[in-house]
């Protein structure tokens, strides 16, 4: 399940010297909760509502209402935008984009394609509806999370004997390239049943796959 089939193609974007209320404007006509920076064709920040909210004057301020409203005027998204942008790849899998979600604590990120060009952009949203369609929601399941998995002739059916001996039944497994080496994440499917999971993740550390818990 790569970015490409889930991402939103050609997003709206702004420029540093949008207008921080035009920015919110924008988001909220869209219903959208975060901006790509362009400048010259290239991506050089990303602007979220949560940037627009925190930017927001202190009702403890002494300023007067006059002030307030010419100040927060001036207010450019190139005031406000985070400049280090983590971007993702079209090639990317989405589960790749979930464990850089969490480990960032980002709910969105711009698409970079090989030549640096923005062609869209992946979010929270977008992964909860790859998340639907591949796992559905009709059934009671565990994930079971390997890491630096070999892809080898072979290295299905390993995992799937250790799993499938214990009596547990599997859903599906998928594997993940890791984006920086050969080895790769493999997500296991499995019927909740009590105890399941914690003896499927014994099973395969006692043969020698990494568990991610």
């Amino acid at each position: 399940m790569k970015v490409k089939y889930w991402m939103t193609k050609d997003p709206i974007t702004v420029t540093p010297d949008t207008l921080a209320v035009e920015a919110q404007k924008i988001m909220k006509e869209n219903k959208i909760r975060r901006l790509p920076v362009m400048e010259k064709g290239k991506l050089v920040g990303i602007i979220t509502f949560r940037n627009l909210i925190e930017a927001a004057p202190s009702s403890a301020t002494s300023l007067s209402i006059f002030e307030l409203n010419h100040l927060i005027l001036k207010i450019k998204v190139k005031d406000l935008m985070k400049k280090k942008v983590i971007t993702v790849s079209p090639e990317d899998s989405v589960m790749d984009v979930i464990a850089l979600g969490m480990r960032h604590n980002i709910g969105g990120f711009p698409v970079l394609d090989e030549r640096g060009e923005l062609v869209g952009i992946v979010t929270e949203t977008h992964i909860s509806q790859a998340m639907l369609q591949l796992f559905g929601t009709n059934v009671k399941e565990e994930i079971i999370h390997l890491e630096n998995v070999e892809l080898q002739p072979g290295a299905f059916g390993k995992i799937v004997a250790v799993v499938e001996k214990l009596g547990v039944t599997i859903y599906n497994m998928f594997f993940s390239p890791k984006r920086t080496t050969d080895l790769m994440r493999v997500y296991i499917r499995i019927k909740a049943e009590d105890g399941a999971k914690e003896r499927v993740e014994e099973a395969l550390q006692q043969a020698g796959y990494i568990v991610e818990k």
